[in-house]
């Protein structure tokens, strides 16, 4: 039985929607072959990242099985009058395509009816797929839309790419103008501009090619670099946060992190400030001591390869350092008021 691959491809989803909807996306694929019956030999894996939601279904049968099932057509007192059949036992009969003679009576809790046992012919999988993906992933709930084609299509960012697969066949499908192929797109800056995809079993080997990865490789590449940028301070340690690294897992395809230091006078501000700056608006990892004192150093994690010339550090290093100086100057101007007074100006 034949591998299923569907990605699509798009500009940069924020990475707060990219778990929710990736997950919807699998549950509406199981559900879609569960409905057509269809349903996969294996389980249904996908491999997410800022361009692209993708699922894979492995084991998914080339065709639905052919159906044998008794139709239950018009009442006998309609479907006969003096002993012959009636436009509506002719009609039904044209229905399920077969004989009026061959027509059967059965017997119900309101009486007798006619009947028929039919052999629907199962639809291949290939046409199952065109016809219903497209609706199934226009459903797909975004907290925010854009459209950019016409009015009435809307998706989180304009999409760029599709590949939809049975093994090495393309499922004629279309989404948002664009047709399906076995192409996809690799990292924007260091990867392949366009990624030929063999088969759908190729998929997550010939994109870490291309320089991506899945998001459960990109925490175990990201944690390993943090551990490893973070021994270049003695006695330091990287202040575990897993909401922030969710978000910077989902702001990359192939990351790296880089050790950046601040001006230990900063310190003199409360370290509450310091981490919501580094944190919240810089997405930077803080490093403490043993005892877990903050240090002036910083982790940031790029979506790229390296920064052999320490072009990116410092331009990271200038940024965190006017946003220190920011919250430096609210924070004492905030000092010299009193706290009754604060109160008042917020509206109580």
């Amino acid at each position: 039985m034949p591998d299923f691959l569907l990605e699509i491809g798009c500009e940069e989803i924020p990475a707060r929607m990219i778990g929710a909807a990736s997950h919807e996306l699998r549950e509406r694929l199981a559900t879609l072959l569960q409905r057509e019956r269809l349903e996969p030999t294996g389980a249904i894996a996908h491999l997410d990242s800022p361009r692209r939601l993708a699922v894979l279904a492995s084991g998914v049968p080339a065709a639905q099985p052919d159906l044998t099932e008794q139709v239950t057509g018009p009442s006998s007192q309609v479907a006969f009058k003096d002993g012959q059949p009636t436009p509506a036992a002719h009609a039904f009969a044209k229905k399920v395509g077969i004989d009026v003679g061959r027509l059967e009576k059965v017997s119900t809790p309101k009486g007798e009816y006619l009947a028929a046992t039919v052999t629907r012919k199962g639809r291949s999988a290939g046409e199952i797929l065109a016809e219903s993906l497209p609706k199934e992933v226009a459903s797909l709930y975004w907290p925010k839309n854009m459209y950019w084609r016409k009015r009435g299509e809307v998706f989180v960012r304009p999409v760029r790419w599709l590949v939809a697969m049975l093994d090495e066949q393309v499922i004629p499908m279309e989404l948002f103008g664009i047709a399906a192929s076995k192409t996809s797109r690799g990292h924007r800056i260091i990867g392949s501009e366009t990624v030929a995809i063999p088969r759908p079993s190729a998929y997550v080997e010939t994109l870490r090619g291309a320089k991506v990865l899945g998001a459960a490789e990109r925490e175990q590449v990201i944690r390993k670099a943090l551990d490893a940028a973070t021994r270049t301070i003695p006695g330091a340690r990287w202040r575990e946060d897993k909401e922030l690294l969710a978000t910077v897992v989902n702001l990359t395809e192939w990351p790296v992190a880089i050790l950046g230091s601040f001006d230990p006078e900063f310190l003199e501000l409360p370290e509450e400030v310091l981490v919501t700056v580094m944190r919240d608006h810089q997405k930077y990892f803080a490093l403490e001591d043993a005892a877990g004192k903050l240090l002036p150093h910083f982790l940031a994690v790029l979506n790229t390869d390296a920064d052999p010339s320490g072009i990116i550090r410092h331009g990271h290093e200038r940024v965190l350092r006017a946003r220190f100086n920011d919250a430096r100057f609210f924070w004492k101007v905030d000092q010299q008021k009193k706290l009754a007074d604060t109160y008042k100006s917020l509206g109580f």
